[in-house]
């Protein structure tokens, strides 16, 4: 079973970079993580910037090293990460919480989390560095109207301590689903929780517009589409974007 262990930073640029350099050096075992509430220069799926005000934004990562899950359920990972800040964000009363695959984790429709897992494949072993990105305590996003936090949507500021601890215990569930025996049960309750799952919404696909809906989230990481005229076609994730 999983097992997560955090320290704590006071600042750094990066907590996937930090924990990279670690396994460089052999300095790094699987369940080991750092947290801190001052990132400056976080990234996020395909090289976006993720910019967090100081003190007021968690930035978390972790490191897993998995044998027991097949190379083609790989997906599983970003699953498992995303119900594991659902369920969490949940305690606190966050309303309205939904995964928009494969990195995002909305509140209605604003965004409160970024999730990046940077998979390395070894033999039939895969390592995994899982970076997440919460904003708790912002009170404002001038500049980026579809961003919100937890006490924006709760009127509360949870203690850190606390919020870390309900956090590290849903991380370490979830990620002890990430193996071939349990990958259905997970990818059940993740579409439960998936922005839009079944409904007809407006979609950007390779630069055209198009109403369909997402039938399911393949565990390779493809997402099937369901056009209008009942074709399925499944495409990568860069390729669709969601209008909402």
């Amino acid at each position: 079973m999983f097992q997560l262990t955090l320290s704590k930073l006071n600042a750094i640029s990066s907590t996937n970079n930090y924990l990279k350099d670690l396994i460089s050096l052999n300095k790094l075992e699987s369940g080991n993580g750092v947290w801190t509430l001052n990132q400056t220069k976080g990234y996020g799926q395909n090289g976006a910037i993720w910019k967090g005000e100081p003190n007021k934004h968690l930035a978390l990562s972790f490191y897993n090293k998995i044998d027991n899950l097949s190379l083609n359920l790989i997906y599983s990972i970003n699953c498992a990460s995303a119900m594991a800040v659902i369920d969490t964000l949940s305690i606190y009363q966050v309303p309205k919480l939904s995964v928009k695959w494969p990195n995002d984790i909305l509140a209605g429709n604003k965004k409160i989390c970024g999730i990046l897992a940077e998979n390395q494949i070894n033999g039939q072993k895969i390592k995994s560095i899982i970076g997440i990105g919460i904003n708790i305590y912002e009170k404002s996003f001038t500049k980026l109207p579809k961003a919100t936090s937890v006490f924006l949507e709760t009127n509360k500021s949870p203690l850190i301590k606390n919020f870390i601890e309900d956090l590290v215990k849903n991380i370490n569930y979830y990620m002890s689903l990430c193996n071939d025996k349990s990958v259905n049960y997970l990818s059940k309750i993740f579409h439960k929780n998936l922005f839009s799952w079944k409904k007809k919404i407006k979609l950007n696909i390779k630069g055209i517009q198009v109403q369909a809906k997402i039938d399911k989230v393949e565990p390779n990481g493809l997402i099937k589409i369901e056009f209008e005229d009942g074709k399925m076609k499944h495409y990568q994730a860069k390729e669709i974007k969601i209008i909402y």
